[in-house]
């Protein structure tokens, strides 16, 4: 009976594609990992046919920006998964101002760059990645006078947009739960750079219970860098800037923002709530568990995976000719609550 890749794996206790990887010589295994492979190869008197050309597997980047979010490295591991099943190979080169990691995944030979990002990627590769639901085609301006960017119309050359996230929807819902509680000065603490920052910021100034009725919405947004130290410094400019709720782009600036009230002599939610981005088993266990508007991580890898399939023509369900629109869900914990008179 012929030896299988199979056979090989359950005996250098590998996966098929690590297998697959060694036999091909495409893809990074590890020395130790390569070296069990040959040794199971040759026990099992495994040998290739030299009439055969090496079976060439699409290489893809799997990215996840530098300080990628709790959601963005569940939706990419999923992704992964399912491409490793497919027969594909997966690097994982982060993502950021610098693409050098990038590049040199596509000078190995990668055939395409997919990301959990809202930001498009400069890169000679075809592209998926998601974009915010409610960019306009028109290059409606943005809520600081720029001209409105990214998304599916905006999208360069070569890039797929695998799914839209309702930011609009989303921020919404954070807002009706905090007005029910009686709070009208909500602030937003978001990064100081990125498109994702960008457009939290413009439906932040169009969606706030307080758009038509206060001039001040502009001073209840803090662009801080995406660190502990920045929620901390975001959060005591808010409070004492009278804010009483803040909503919160990173988990780690929302860690810093619990840390700074506490330190302050204050506590949340009492003397400030606090509603975050994207869910997290820290932000679930912190004290108190952060209210979150949380993404559905299946069904965003699951749309990530078929926009792969769509740009490499690899069998199974891709693309339908309008990407799916996803809403953040409202998940309300302990960080929320009634505004103090």
């Amino acid at each position: 009976m012929a030896v299988t890749v199979g056979d090989i794996a359950r005996r250098a206790g590998t996966s098929v594609t690590t297998v697959s990887r060694v036999i091909n010589a495409r893809g990074p295994v590890a020395q130790s990992t390569a070296r069990r492979v040959r040794e199971a190869m040759e026990e099992l008197g495994y040998a290739r046919s030299t009439l055969l050309e090496a079976v060439r597997h699409p290489l893809v980047a799997c990215c996840v920006p530098v300080l990628p979010e709790h959601w963005q490295l569940e939706v990419m591991g999923r992704v992964s998964d399912a491409l490793q099943q497919m027969g594909m190979l997966t690097a994982s080169p982060a993502i950021g101002p610098d693409l050098g990691e990038v590049e040199a995944v596509a000078a190995a030979g990668a055939s395409l760059v997919v990301t959990p990002t809202f930001t498009p990627v400069r890169v000679r590769l075809p592209v998926v990645r998601f974009a915010e639901a409610a960019e306009a085609a028109e290059g409606r301006p943005r809520g600081d006078g720029r001209p409105a960017g990214g998304g599916e119309h905006a999208a360069h050359s070569g890039e797929r947009i695998a799914a839209r996230i309702d930011l609009t929807g989303g921020l919404s819902m954070a807002f009706d739960h905090l007005a029910k509680m009686g709070h009208r000065r909500i602030g937003l603490i978001c990064n100081d750079s990125g498109t994702l920052a960008d457009q939290l910021q413009d439906r932040f100034l169009s969606e706030h219970p307080m758009a038509l009725l206060s001039e001040r919405l502009p001073d209840w947004i803090a662009r801080v860098p995406k660190s502990a130290s920045g929620g901390t410094e975001a959060a005591l400019t808010l409070k004492d800037r009278t804010c009483t709720a803040v909503i919160v782009q990173s988990g780690r600036q929302l860690y810093g923002v619990v840390k700074g009230i506490a330190a302050r002599g204050l506590a949340v939610p009492r003397d400030l709530s606090v509603v975050g981005l994207g869910d997290s088993p820290t932000v679930r266990y912190i004290r108190p568990p952060a209210t979150v508007l949380g993404f559905d991580t299946e069904a965003l890898a699951e749309a990530l995976t078929a926009g792969v399939r769509t740009a490499l023509g690899a069998p199974g369900p891709g693309l339908p000719s309008v990407p799916p629109t996803f809403r953040p869900m409202l998940l309300a914990r302990r960080s929320t609550t009634a505004v103090q008179r």
